[in-house]
């Protein structure tokens, strides 16, 4: 099954009367259950590829077809939300995290926003919890924990609602070398455990090796794939 399709997709962005191309006629096919690595320097078009595949931006031109039959471009606001909220899950170089929540209630927050009823949510954040050990700092606020740590919550936040696709921009950037490797050790064991497709963005080669299939992009075209 492809969960993503990119057929000659293109984006421009207006910069007053400069139009600046950020990809130019990208193809693209990942397969359910892929480990896929996006590398390629700051300003190739590594974000704005993985906004499109989450809904979060449309293409100029060219098709984006998710889980073989959403046309990006053809979803409205309301259909965009409801796919990125029950399908796709994210996981930032940032982490944005809520600093005024625990680190249980991070990672319950968007069940509750599905409305999730509160057994299961139990359920789903405690096994997550406990596979990624985080189970002595759910109590603990965001600002209270590493940058590693915080990862962690991150990971947990995207996968507690079961999502099928996983999208990670610069997971690592944020993080020194051993963090950094860990958190591609414990996403690759997410993925080959649950099937879950992860699709992640880096231009750091420490990293890139835990990739099973690596894609090079650069000014906006696909390289190698």
């Amino acid at each position: 099954m492809e969960i993503i399709k990119l057929e000659n997709v293109k984006k421009n962005y207006q910069l007053g009367k400069t139009i600046v191309p950020a990809l130019n006629g990208v193809n693209l096919c990942i397969k359910k259950g892929e480990f896929t690595c996006i590398v390629g320097p700051s300003g190739s078009g590594k974000t704005t590829l993985l906004n499109i595949i989450g809904c979060l931006d449309t293409p100029t031109d060219g098709n984006a077809v998710l889980f073989e039959k959403y046309e990006v471009s053809r979803l409205n606001d309301k259909e965009a939300t409801k796919l990125r909220r029950e399908r796709i899950g994210f996981i930032f170089q940032t982490f944005n995290l809520i600093p005024v929540l625990n680190v249980y209630e991070n990672i319950e927050f968007p069940l509750v926003i599905q409305g999730i009823k509160s057994s299961e949510r139990k359920k789903r954040v405690e096994a997550l919890v406990e596979e990624l050990k985080l189970l002595e700092f759910v109590k603990h606020k965001p600002e209270e924990l590493s940058g590693g740590q915080r990862q962690r919550i991150a990971i947990a936040r995207a996968l507690v609602a079961n999502p099928e696709l996983v999208l990670a921009d610069e997971p690592t950037a944020n993080l020194d070398s051993e963090n950094g490797a860990n958190i591609m050790r414990i996403m690759r064991q997410l993925n080959e455990k649950h099937n879950v497709t992860f699709l992640f963005s880096t231009h750091d080669s420490r990293v890139i090796d835990k990739a099973k299939r690596i894609i090079k992009i650069e000014d906006g075209r696909i390289k190698e794939n």
